[in-house]
């Protein structure tokens, strides 16, 4: 698998080096174009994005600072691409009757989270116009988006998930990287995941906290102990960018694993979840939200919540006041 190769910072990459050259032109290219048809919105847009392919670890953060937005008195909502939803008409509005097959299962689990107003269309500009037409927002979160230009945005964010890194720092297909290192010192502000060997200057850190078990059949939840689910030795099932950092969370609890790992995004279902009925089953959030309504008994949810250190947080408040009040009104 090429991902694995990226992180593993394999030779054999150099290889495609040229193929990473056009990559890079094109984008070039493309970017000068969207950004020359940008279009602005009559409330301010904050894109939680990465430069890399696959997981960092945004969503949480994105909903970290929707619920801070709601805690300071802003009425925010979000706009999503809906990876892997299959929707037959957008912009789609994220509510109880959809679903992850629909809507897709990150901006699912963002409605769930945070009770704000969700749309969903890979054309973010349309996601936006809808969204402000729609309900009366002061702030917009883009989940991923910071590589389309054509979206007005007044606020960058990349994350970095901080153990993987961004692999060999090359462009695809050589490497992970969807636009240059360079591209780092033009966002407004880098955030990590977790702390690890990567680091950049000035950025901050955030740790996924976890805090209680869920039961996906009944929505019971239960404290971080093993007595909760009755056995020491669970089945771990995550399909997100990064399921090593999930497993080694479940591990840090004291916890002996029988992992299941997937694609990030991968569809679970009953008849999956069926063939690991022996053990209690702990999974994402992510995860849970494709499969809560048929999950068998045994199947438990992991909640987590994205913790700055509080000197960080205080920094994240400001900053919001000054992106929906630049003025201090």
């Amino acid at each position: 698998m090429i991902e694995k190769a990226w992180y593993q910072k394999a030779p054999w990459l150099h290889l495609l080096r040229p193929l990473s050259l056009l990559y890079r032109v094109i984008s070039q290219r493309r970017r000068v174009r969207l950004t020359k048809h940008a279009v602005t919105f009559d409330v301010p847009v904050v894109v939680v994005g990465n430069i890399s392919v696959g997981g960092t670890g945004k969503t949480p953060l994105l909903i970290y600072l929707v619920t801070l937005a709601k805690s300071l008195g802003f009425n925010p909502g979000v706009v999503s691409r809906g990876y892997g939803g299959q929707a037959k008409h957008y912009p789609i509005k994220v509510s109880d009757q959809t679903s992850p097959e629909t809507v897709g299962d990150e901006p699912q689990m963002i409605f769930e989270k945070t009770s704000v107003p969700v749309v969903v269309d890979p054309n973010r500009v349309s996601a936006c116009q809808y969204l402000t037409d729609q309900h009366s927002v002061d702030i917009i979160f883009s989940d991923d988006g910071l590589q389309h230009y054509q979206m007005g945005r007044q606020f960058e964010i990349a994350v970095i998930d901080s153990v993987r890194g961004l692999g060999n720092q090359q462009l695809m297909p050589e490497g992970p990287l969807r636009e240059g290192l360079s591209r780092l010192a033009e966002v407004d502000l880098v955030v990590l995941n977790g702390e690890g060997p990567f680091s950049y200057p000035g950025a901050l850190t955030y740790c996924l906290r976890p805090t209680a078990f869920r039961h996906l059949a009944s929505g019971d939840k239960k404290t971080l102990q093993i007595e909760s689910l009755g056995s020491k030795t669970v089945y771990a099932l995550a399909g997100i960018g990064n399921p090593l950092r999930f497993f080694a969370t479940l591990t840090d609890l004291g916890f002996e694993l029988k992992t299941i790992p997937l694609r990030d995004h991968a569809p679970i279902n009953k008849e999956l979840l069926d063939q690991y009925r022996s053990l209690p089953l702990v999974m994402t959030d992510k995860d849970a939200v494709k499969c809560q309504a048929t999950a068998p008994d045994n199947c438990w949810a992991l909640s987590v919540e994205a913790e700055f250190a509080p000197n960080e947080a205080e920094h994240l408040t400001q900053l919001l006041k000054r992106i929906v009040n630049p003025n201090g009104e």
